[in-house]
């Protein structure tokens, strides 16, 4: 479902299974959606049980992950485990190779665990940023008196901060409202539902939707007491006067090897490391 919201776009999309995890969601990517960049995935995942399938790497990549209930276990390449609780904020910045995995805190089973996960293109020509793993709690909640309350999760003012400056909210209604969220110029991002129903920019929406958008300086919400909206924005690659590789390597299949990389070689600085696993992507 498309729509215009103020001056822009809002796209409304509904969660799909992961096929490759049972216990995930996908918001994005899927056969409807595909990347929206430099949003690369965001996924929610259920656990039920604990399901250890070893480390997986992110490289080029900034991973963002929000445990909304229950207790998460996160391990790292380098041996180190930690307890997520709700609340808690990690965030991967993987300009070198990271190994991580998360899990269902043993102890947590009978229970269940929901977190949600945000994975970033890294920027092809600015200076890299130092690979580092930071877990934080999220910022503390305050009543608005539009009858809402907001919790900063990553952001200024939050206390987890990423190098591609995401800026995280999570917002939860406690009275019937129609609310009207101010949006940065030059940022894109995702409005997705965690509990209850409502409408996002006049639109239906339910627990697994989310609203895609762009150019718009507010967002409406209206929701009823419980109604729970998680809040993702970034700059997009145009403010940044970038042209994302991701888009010329995703293009279609039958483009000549050649103009791709002639493409590439046109444009600023690139990292090989990213380079090598867009391509390796596309094989």
């Amino acid at each position: 479902m498309t729509g215009t919201g103020r001056h822009g776009l809002v796209v409304i999309r509904s969660s799909r299974e992961d096929l490759s995890d049972p216990t995930s969601h996908l918001l994005m990517p899927t056969a409807e959606q595909g990347p929206f960049p430099p949003f690369d995935r965001f996924a929610e995942t259920v656990a039920t049980r604990r399901i250890q399938l070893g480390l997986h790497p992110h490289l080029a990549e900034e991973v963002v992950t929000y445990v909304i209930d229950g207790l998460v276990h996160h391990e790292d390449g380098s041996g180190n485990h930690t307890v997520l609780n709700p609340g808690s904020v990690l965030v991967v910045t993987a300009h070198e190779e990271v190994r991580h995995e998360l899990t269902m805190q043993p102890s947590q089973e009978g229970r269940s665990a929901r977190w949600l996960s945000i994975v970033l293109r890294l920027p092809w020509h600015t200076e890299a940023p130092p690979t580092s793993v930071q877990i934080k709690d999220a910022g503390d909640a305050t009543e608005s008196i539009d009858g809402t309350v907001r919790r900063p999760v990553v952001g200024p003012s939050a206390r987890a901060e990423t190098f591609m400056r995401l800026e995280c909210s999570d917002l939860e209604f406690t009275r019937e409202a129609d609310v009207s969220v101010p949006i940065d110029h030059g940022r894109r991002g995702v409005a997705y539902v965690l509990r209850g129903s409502g409408m996002i920019e006049k639109k239906p929406v339910e627990m697994g939707h989310g609203a895609l958008f762009e150019n718009v300086t507010r967002l409406g919400v209206y929701g009823l007491p419980g109604f729970r909206v998680f809040l993702a924005t970034v700059p997009n690659v145009e403010s940044r006067g970038e042209r994302d590789p991701g888009e010329i390597l995703s293009g279609p299949k039958s483009w000549n090897p050649g103009k791709m990389m002639e493409a590439l070689l046109k444009m600023p600085e690139i990292d090989i490391r990213t380079l090598q696993r867009a391509l390796a992507e596309r094989k």
